[in-house]
């Protein structure tokens, strides 16, 4: 094997590990599901290889489960399991639009109301595929500012082990509520007012919620 090939490898396997981190965030993958490496490689039109690799990394970071012949599983979560993972969530992510408050701007701000008017438009419509991407979208706004990788790094490993339970709670139909947007919006009216210090409290009702249901 040359250099060239092996960055060549490393690069492809980056590159899967992104778009397998987004998929499983975005719950496109549900609570159960094989990820075979071959079925894989043969849709990014790849070799093992960088699958292999992507997928390792996926399991070191035990957001999938290693299974036999060369595949993968998506995790089926015990309620236990994922109510500890929303309170790691709400703590985490509480810390982070703390930190992110110095960096706000009225853009941002303008850029984040409009995200709640459309996550309010996909509730009514049941429109949870893109429920899910406009909230991504709406917490890492925010919590990209605080400009600190290694907590952004958490919280999306965090998003990766919940998204597929989630998604599927939401199309179940025993998670969907139309307050969920609730929250966020009295964040967007906390930051106009310059209400720092509610920050971090409505962050955290915001995200506890998965916690509250799992352990009901």
């Amino acid at each position: 094997m040359t250099d060239t090939t092996t960055l060549r490898d490393i690069s492809l396997s980056d590159g899967i590990y992104a778009e397998l981190k987004n998929r499983l965030i975005l719950g496109r993958y549900s609570p159960g599901d094989r990820l075979s490496m071959r079925k894989l490689a043969a849709e990014f039109g790849t070799s093992a290889m960088p699958v292999r690799e992507a997928l390792k990394r996926l399991s070191s970071e035990q957001v999938i489960e290693s299974a036999a012949a060369k595949a993968f599983n998506v995790p089926s979560l015990s309620r236990k399991r994922a109510a500890g993972l929303f309170e790691l969530r709400a703590l985490l992510e509480s810390a982070a639009v703390q930190a992110a408050h110095p960096f706000l701007t009225p853009a941002l701000l303008d850029e984040l109301e409009a995200l709640c008017d459309r996550i309010d438009a996909h509730l009514k419509l049941r429109d949870f595929a893109a429920y899910m991407v406009d909230n991504r979208h709406f917490h890492f706004l925010l919590y990209r500012l605080a400009d600190n990788p290694d907590l952004i790094s958490m919280i999306e490993q965090l998003w990766m082990k919940t998204g597929p339970s989630l998604f599927h709670g939401l199309q179940e139909g025993g998670m969907a509520k139309l307050d969920w947007n609730a929250d966020h919006k009295r964040l967007c009216r906390a930051m106009r007012a310059g209400q720092v210090e509610d920050f971090g409290a409505i962050m955290r009702a915001d995200v506890e919620w998965g916690a509250e249901f799992y352990r009901a």
